[in-house]
């Protein structure tokens, strides 16, 4: 029987048409069960600083769809190499502290992005390659990523979680690049 007498002869039979495509449903499938983003794994996990969780799952944005989270100001990022971006935010009691992650394509392209988004502002060696910091926000970069934390109450307990968040995420990104 020729392929096309076969899927011929399956017209009008939904099941045995797709007992026959399987295999190559799961071929198609296989790439979305590939191994996980590597920037998930720079995510603080819950508890890190103690008192904080994780709300809801982790987004992720890659290429074009940068757009849906930087609304207006997707361009910059593009223009610096944009690869892929993971936001987690956390949550303790009636506090939040929202992280970003965004992978360039080299670490002379995050060197550009942090130096375009902190122009005029005073950087510091605290975390990454460079750092900035305030009462609302931890920016920072090392190799080819770039880092904020941002918390949209100022508190003490707040701009310790980001701390505590921002070292972490540091470590993790020491530990990925060695």
């Amino acid at each position: 029987m020729s392929a096309s007498s076969s899927w011929a002869s399956m017209r009008g039979k939904p099941a045995a048409r797709l007992l026959r495509a399987w295999p190559l449903l799961l071929l198609l499938a296989l790439p979305l069960a590939a191994a996980p983003d590597p920037l998930l794994a720079l995510l603080p996990s819950d508890a890190m600083p103690p008192g904080w969780v994780r709300r809801g799952e982790a987004q992720r944005f890659a290429g074009a769809e940068l757009y849906r989270h930087v609304d207006g100001g997707a361009e910059l990022y593009h223009r610096h190499g944009f690869e892929r971006l993971v936001v987690q935010d956390y949550a303790s009691g009636s506090r939040e502290v929202r992280v970003e992650i965004y992978k360039m394509a080299t670490a002379a392209g995050a060197a550009a992005l942090f130096a375009e988004i902190n122009a005029g502002l005073e950087t510091s060696p605290r975390f990454g390659d460079g750092c900035v910091l305030d009462d609302f926000q931890v920016m920072f970069r090392r190799g080819d990523c770039c880092v904020s934390l941002t918390t949209y109450e100022s508190s003490a307990e707040a701009v310790a979680a980001m701390a505590a968040m921002a070292g972490a995420i540091d470590a993790a990104l020491r530990a990925a690049a060695s």
